[in-house]
């Protein structure tokens, strides 16, 4: 998203500040205007910075400056119709000047600009704004326009306001036309677009029964919009050029021209002009403007036209509309391909499908919520959430939890509330949401570390864009020279962090709204390095800022750079053992999840040479290990011997845990990011929390409760309880007719997971593959089929069809159990 200089900033407070005084004034008897220490204040810049912005304004003749002590600056813009009456060639003005000018024209108010209600005119806008204003008033009839962009950036709407904006000037007079003809309505019938265009002569063709004016005559002394510019005919393109030219035309079958006292063009496309326009034809048109996407706009612009819409549709159905706060969240982050057009339609859909819900008490207000919105809405916002820009996430973060919406355009965001200002962003931090006085260090290390992930999403803002435009340049130099003085080599990532943090707090300070610091000494004692370093730090930026940095604010400095520290460290490797996709799968979740790829997974399929296996499993140890050890999760089956085998040959520290699962991973690869543990602690912690039951299953110490509890942490759908009993029933049957009466604990739970797993599976359509299931069914007949008979009460229950691929891994499961134990 695009975002105001530091100039453009200031050039709009003091043009907001002109207005105010403007607006407000009975009787000017003193020197008024804007201060630029009090500017420096108001936007948190340094003096220097807003001294050295102000000057050039003004060479550029944007300000007015007004001499003496101190010196005052004036917006232009507001003063327009005041100092067109002045003959100065600069806007230097001294105190008495000034008053006289103001008061000379006192009963005049300024009238603004038709442009000024839209969105945007003051931001992504603001420059093609200037530039078709200037094509408009251009003497003696303005310049011939065209606009580009896509499919619903508004390039109608545009159009519209150029034509008021012309009435505005006195350019047009009301009764002067706007006629519009979209181009690609006729591209099939080139002479009737045509006729339709120039008009027609009687008999010019076989219909014409009379003479005909056409488009271009009625737009005489007018606009002629003709959109979809890209579909008129190389002939028609030709046709134009004499009514651009020379101002006149010929009607379809006319020997002799035509005058038009005047006429302006303005077309658009959204095709690439030089692949459908005549250069001779675009050579003629001075004015090309593009559109941009409301994608590339800023994210408080597409929010107005969220507000806007939305208020439209509670005026069109005559009630208050209330929307929650993860809609707005949605819209904003939503990609629109289709632009405001398909913003607007996306919103539409919604109400009206909240209003046909609500239709049984329509005096009732509305409620939008999420699930109203499309399809294809709720999918790409998914989607396009991960993506999110730190701007888009702070406006976020000032929305209120519900919005009221009753058909007025009260609420707008664009400029009218200096907490919507995107120039000024801010970010959430410790020293920000530390509000309430915590004594724990726990907490304080969660709270910092919470920050320091956060920071992670903030790297490809610093690589797209500088930063110093969404902070104070003297912060970022400040920061910058103290790091260089002392030497100290951070990761981006913390001195990314470390630069917003400072940032925010001189936002703090500046607006009295100061944390509280918590009062814990142990930080000092448990992290002494850091502490002394944090010191050093707060001591130059003390000496190089224009504000003071707390001494509570060290807490912060120190936990930052420890976990900086803590993540240069070499960590536990985590290697997922799975046959079919089911351990990339997990991988890929719990990756996400956690914003890494620590968690690697091995894909295994059950026909691969043993020494191939090896080979592969040996290389992806060798690559893992960083002098700290290897974890091993595996499936169940073959796969648990294997990982065992792993351990005892490779001269790696390794430890293997079965069976896997995705809670279990989850918690296993973020635990071996930490460097306060080690794979032993790691290994201990997981079998204490997953495998606990398996370890005593001699000592009885299993308790149906124990395996509910594990079984709700990794199922979405089905009950744990039911299907627990559902398998038990399958597996004694199965070991019923083997004459396999001996208890075996693990064998159940392992073929409880596997089966509870299987179901959901089959229940989203995600069947396991099985290579070579023909071969497989009769190399283990007997077993296969009975293990397929006693898997109906399975179907049965749970309404499914078990495919012979997952009914194969079962039969491995019992065919691995009986070939080990030798029991059959």
């Amino acid at each position: 998203m695009k975002q105001f200089s530091r100039k453009d900033r200031i050039e709009l407070f003091i043009e907001k500040e002109t207005e105010a005084i403007f607006d407000e004034f009975v009787e000017y008897n003193k020197t008024v205007g804007v201060r630029t220490d009090e500017i420096a204040k108001k936007l948190e810049l340094t003096r220097s910075n807003v001294s050295k912005e102000l000057n050039s304004l003004f060479r550029e003749r944007k300000v007015i400056k007004i001499t003496g002590k101190p010196v005052l600056y004036l917006s232009v813009k507001p003063l327009r119709s005041h100092l067109d009456k002045v003959t100065k060639t600069d806007y230097l003005f001294n105190s008495e000047e000034i008053i006289a000018l103001l008061n000379q024209e006192k009963t005049i108010t300024e009238k603004k600009s038709v442009f000024s209600t839209m969105i945007g005119a003051e931001g992504s806008l603001r420059a093609l704004i200037e530039q078709l204003t200037a094509a408009i008033l251009y003497p003696p009839n303005g310049l011939n326009i065209l606009l580009t962009g896509s499919t619903g950036v508004g390039k109608t709407t545009m159009v519209n306001y150029l034509y008021q904006y012309a009435i505005e000037e006195a350019i047009l007079t009301p009764q002067d036309p706007l006629v519009s003809f979209n181009c690609a309505d006729y591209a099939d019938n080139p002479q009737l677009l045509m006729s339709l265009l120039f008009g027609y002569e009687k008999g010019a063709f076989t219909g014409a029964n009379s003479q005909q004016e056409g488009l271009v005559k009625q737009a005489e002394n007018g606009i002629l919009f003709l959109d979809e510019v890209h579909r008129l005919p190389p002939q028609a393109q030709e046709m134009l050029f004499q009514v651009i030219d020379n101002q006149t035309y010929r009607r379809l079958g006319q020997v002799e021209t035509n005058s038009l006292k005047k006429i302006l063009f303005v077309m658009a496309t959204t095709e690439d002009i030089s692949s459908f326009l005549l250069k001779t034809f675009t050579r003629r048109v001075p004015v090309i403007v593009t559109l941009p996407d409301l994608e590339k706009r800023y994210p408080a612009e597409k929010l107005d036209y969220i507000h806007l819409f939305l208020n439209e549709e509670a005026q069109r159905i005559h009630s208050t509309l209330f929307v929650t706060k993860e809609v707005i969240e949605a819209l904003l982050t939503y990609k629109t391909e289709g632009n405001l057009g398909q913003l607007k339609v996306d919103i539409k859909l919604a109400c009206a499908k909240a209003y046909m819900k609500n239709r049984k008490n329509r005096l009732q207000p509305l409620t939008l919520n999420f699930n109203d919105f499309p399809e294809s809405v709720i999918k790409s916002y998914f989607e396009e959430r991960k993506n999110q820009d730190v701007l888009t996430k702070d406006l976020i973060s000032r929305l209120d939890k519900m919005t009221k919406f009753d058909g007025t355009l009260a609420n707008s965001f664009y400029f009218n509330n200096e907490e919507k200002n995107l120039a000024l962003p801010i970010v959430s931090t410790l020293a920000s949401s530390s509000t309430q006085d915590t004594t724990e260090l726990t907490q304080l290390y969660k709270e910092a570390k919470g920050f320091y992930h956060q920071v992670n999403t903030l790297e490809e803002l610093n690589q797209s864009q500088s930063i110093t435009k969404i902070v104070d340049y003297s912060t970022f130099l400040a920061i910058q020279t103290t790091l260089s003085e002392l030497q100290l080599n951070l990761e981006k990532n913390t001195v990314l962090g470390l630069i917003l943090h400072i940032n925010t707090l001189k936002e703090k300070v500046f607006s009295k709204k100061m944390p509280k610091y918590s009062k814990d000494t142990s930080i000092k004692e448990n992290y002494a390095q850091e502490y002394q370093m944090a010191i050093l730090i707060r001591k130059r930026l003390n000496q190089l800022l224009d504000f003071y940095i707390p001494e509570g604010e060290l807490t912060f400095l120190t936990m930052l750079l420890h976990l900086s520290k803590e993540k240069k460290q070499n960590s536990i490797g985590v290697l997922a053992l799975s046959h079919g996709n089911v351990a990339s799968s997990m991988c890929k979740v719990v990756n996400s999840f956690l914003n890494t790829n620590h968690a690697v997974a091995i894909d295994l399929p059950l026909d691969e040479d043993i020494d191939q296996l090896y080979d592969k499993v040996a290389a992806s140890i060798e690559e893992l290990d960083q002098g700290r050890g290897v974890l091993i999760l595996s499936d169940m089956g073959s796969l648990t011997l294997f990982a065992k085998v792993m351990q005892e040959k490779m001269p790696y520290q390794i430890m293997s845990l079965s069976p896997i699962n995705t809670p279990m991973l989850l918690e296993a690869t973020r635990k071996s990011l930490l460097s306060t543990i080690d794979l032993n602690e790691l290994a201990t912690s997981l079998k204490k929390t997953f495998l606990s039951f398996e370890e005593n299953f001699n000592d009885s110490f299993l308790e149906d409760y124990q395996m509910v509890e594990s079984l709700q942490q990794c199922l979405l759908f089905i009950d744990p309880k039911k299907t627990i009993a559902v398998l038990d029933t399958v597996l004694n049957a199965i070991l019923t007719e083997k004459n396999y009466v001996t208890e075996n604990e693990s064998l159940r739970i392992k073929f409880i997971f596997h089966c509870s797993s299987m179901i959901e599976r089959i229940l989203l359509n995600d069947f396991l593959p099985y290579n070579s299931i023909e071969e497989f069914k009769q190399t283990h007949e007997e077993l296969f089929r009975l293990v397929k008979r006693e898997c109906e009460e399975i179907q049965n229950n749970f309404f499914i069809t078990i495919p012979d691929t997952e009914l194969a891994y079962l039969v491995e499961i019992f065919d691995t159990h009986f070939s080990v134990n030798k029991s059959f």
